[in-house]
């Protein structure tokens, strides 16, 4: 008999943890796993490459968003009913803590029981996971590079976490974090690293896709940063950066991929130092590959970072990569022998792209394979442990 298994997460716009749970999806073998995967926000980008196997169950939480009085009249109205009974149940959530989710279980009539479940983001997921999911194995992930809590929070956490058998960290660093934050040995005890997934094989294939934009064709040096456009990804340090590398008289032209709150902020500084002819934003692409291969130099200016997936996309395309040290990148690239790690501000930045554009010796060597480095993020090695993670009681 299949084994069932659910995985959670609010929705499959671009981004990092999303493509790494396509690739997870893409990667089960259905011979032995039914899967269900319950999405909250929007289906988004990606949902076309979800397997056909795969059951998708969305929940609109959309209409539970704003205002509380105005929320709640425009639901009544539309006689929205799962919209007005969930606001309620998120009210009472803020008053009498997380443990009132127990209450909306009627509202998503989940009747199955699981073998396995997986929030696959923390916050709403995993709460969702721990009070409305049955599951015989409960599981989460942690994607991010830093930790924000503070004593409340994490003794809130701590609490949930008692729910789960496993807190997934994607990076030895990450792991460690979390052990340092945690206030429970038996919590601590539960958190394993599993780092996200890098099928090259298909980045490849996809690379050879058409692009939206004709851009990189120029007798300077093309510079590419993918990434959400957020201040803890330190893409406006690519601007500063930028500017640096006009001033001292390098024909660069760079792009960047990914939209987010900064945005404006970025425009603005392109505006000022007058850099249209130089700096171009391309927004939310959900093929980024072919833009990546034809780069000259990927550059990735993250201030926290938990694993990188962007950085080892470019090594799997055999693109020079200069990345700002944080936890996640350090873990497996070696500085002036699979890529650079420059520190996290715009002048290291530009001392780590004039490298490659002057050295043509050092440039060469990081355009190599890096199939050793990309061997231990590969489908087989992940879904190995993934698999352990599911059937070890």
């Amino acid at each position: 008999m299949k084994k069932k298994i659910l995985f959670v997460n609010g929705h499959l716009n671009v981004g990092g943890v999303e493509n790494s749970l396509i690739n997870v999806l893409k990667s089960i073998d259905f011979n032995n796993y039914e899967v269900d995967l319950i999405l909250f926000e929007e289906l988004g980008d990606y949902v076309n490459e979800v397997p056909k196997n795969v059951n998708i169950i969305y929940y609109d939480f959309s209409k539970t968003y704003g205002p509380f009085k105005k929320c709640l009249l425009e639901n009544i109205k539309n006689k929205n009913w799962f919209a007005v009974l969930l606001r309620l149940v998120f009210l009472l959530k803020r008053v009498a803590g997380v443990k009132a989710l127990y209450l909306a279980k009627p509202l998503f009539r989940i009747n199955k029981k699981y073998d396995c479940a997986i929030a696959y983001r923390v916050g709403l997921c995993t709460d969702f996971v721990g009070y409305v999911v049955n599951s015989k194995k409960k599981v989460t992930w942690w994607h991010h590079g830093s930790y924000d809590y503070s004593e409340d929070q994490t003794k809130r956490w701590t609490k949930l976490l008692r729910k789960f058998d496993r807190l997934i960290a994607v990076s030895d660093s990450c792991r460690d974090m979390l052990i340092d934050n945690m206030q429970e040995q038996k919590v601590q005890n539960k958190i394993i690293t599993i780092p996200n997934m890098i099928n090259v094989n298909e980045i490849q294939n996809k690379a050879n896709e058409k692009t939206r934009y004709n851009i990189f064709h120029n007798d300077g040096t093309t510079l590419l940063s993918v990434g959400r456009l957020s201040p803890e990804k330190g893409m406006i340090n690519c601007v500063h950066t930028c500017k640096k590398l006009v001033e001292a008289g390098y024909n660069v032209k760079w792009y960047l991929i990914g939209e987010g709150p900064e945005r404006k902020e970025i425009e603005r500084w392109i505006k000022e130092y007058r850099l249209e002819n130089q700096f171009y934003l391309l927004g939310a692409i959900s093929n980024p590959y072919p833009y990546i291969k034809a780069t000259d130099i990927y550059v990735h200016p993250s201030l926290v970072e938990s694993l990188s997936i962007t950085v080892l996309e470019a090594l799997a395309l055999n693109i020079p990569v200069t990345v700002a040290r944080s936890m996640g990148p350090a873990e497996f690239i070696r500085d002036k022998e699979n890529g650079l790690l420059v520190e996290p501000t715009p002048e290291g930045l530009f001392k780590g792209i004039e490298s490659l554009i002057m050295d043509n010796y050092l440039y060469n060597k990081l355009k190599k394979e890096n199939r050793e480095v990309l061997n231990q993020f590969s489908p087989e090695v992940i879904m190995k442990k993934i698999y352990g993670l599911i059937e070890v009681s």
